[in-house]
């Protein structure tokens, strides 16, 4: 167990000391976005699932005024993920002209975002689409909290233009490019890594939220606990992915994914069985609890959502085992 956890199996342990500590602080600026972005996330969810639901009513004129009403949410969210792109690429920077091309792509994206926000919620004031710049709904300052929201973002993309001009003088980030992670069926990859982000992020703010508002003297307080658990695997998965594995030399991701995959999966397993064990309690448990939790996961009558989330690190876990066992095989 020692040797697993040698500092010497991590890229940080060939960093100076300037370096580690950059990494560090990206480290944290990442999973401080990534926490800020859940939110959103969920936000966003619960306005599309209004809109959504005028439609299934058959109201989709007041789902197309709702969405015009909400652009500026949306559009909060886009900020917020490529705000997380933008710091991934420079935690994680294979060659320093990727690295600038991608930072470039990423700074306009939230110039763009956020100027088109903060127009459009000027135009609708004057309009008339919104009655105040703080309506109250869906925020408490709603949309007035777009507009901070957006020059705040406006702000992280002009300071990287900058940043990044002032690169031709002087390069103040010395942390090392690491390794590409994935060179064959990058589209692939890119498509369910993306989707296992998304079920993170709203596996976080769910399972966050629950945390204090369940009640855990309900006669179901097993399945919500269950339930909990089962949100918040996704995220811890995720980062475990990100900030250990992914951050383990080339060299050694051989002999640690299998060792590394098997904790994963047993994780996983005791989430899903405790999951199934929960619903034994009673068939009702998921209207009667599950809905108070996540309106959005068990509106429906198949719980759909929590499927995905309950099931979603099983299989993960499952292709890092197969893997696994491939790597170990051909060694």
């Amino acid at each position: 167990m020692k040797k697993f956890f040698d500092k010497e199996n991590f890229l940080v342990s060939s960093f100076e000391k300037k370096a580690k500590a950059q990494s560090f602080v990206l480290a944290i600026a990442i999973l401080l976005v990534f926490l800020i972005t859940s939110f959103v996330f969920m936000n966003t969810l619960y306005v599309f699932a209004d809109e959504l639901g005028s439609i299934v009513s058959g109201n989709p004129d007041v789902a197309i005024k709702d969405f015009l009403r909400s652009l500026p949410i949306y559009l909060s969210l886009f900020c917020s993920i490529w705000t997380l792109l933008l710091l991934h690429a420079t935690f994680r920077r294979v060659n320093d002209e990727k690295w600038h091309r991608s930072l470039k792509k990423d700074a306009i994206c939230l110039l763009a975002f956020g100027g088109v926000s903060i127009l459009y919620v000027f135009v609708g004031l004057i309009a008339g689409k919104y009655s105040s710049i703080v309506e109250g709904s869906p925020s408490a300052i709603y949309p007035l909290d777009s507009i901070i929201y957006s020059l705040v973002f406006i702000a992280i993309g002009v300071f990287v233009l900058v940043y990044l001009k002032k690169l031709e003088e002087k390069i103040p980030y010395v942390v090392p490019g690491r390794t590409d992670i994935v060179t064959k069926a990058r589209p692939v990859y890119c498509i369910f890594v993306t989707f296992w982000m998304l079920i993170a992020l709203f596996g976080l703010s769910g399972g966050l939220y629950s945390i204090f508002i369940y009640d855990f003297k309900h006669e179901f307080v097993f399945f919500g606990i269950a339930v909990i658990l089962a949100y918040l695997i996704s995220p811890i998965q995720l980062c475990a992915w990100e900030f250990f594995y992914n951050e383990i030399k080339p060299e050694k991701k051989k002999e640690m994914l299998l060792p590394l995959s098997l904790v994963s999966l047993g994780c996983s397993v005791t989430t899903v069985a405790l999951y199934m064990i929960s619903l034994s309690t009673g068939l009702d448990a998921p209207s009667n609890a599950g809905f108070g939790m996540f309106p959005v996961a068990f509106a429906a009558s198949v719980n759909i959502a929590t499927l995905i989330m309950v099931f979603t690190p099983l299989i993960v876990s499952v292709v890092a085992l197969i893997k696994g066992l491939i790597l170990r095989k051909q060694q």
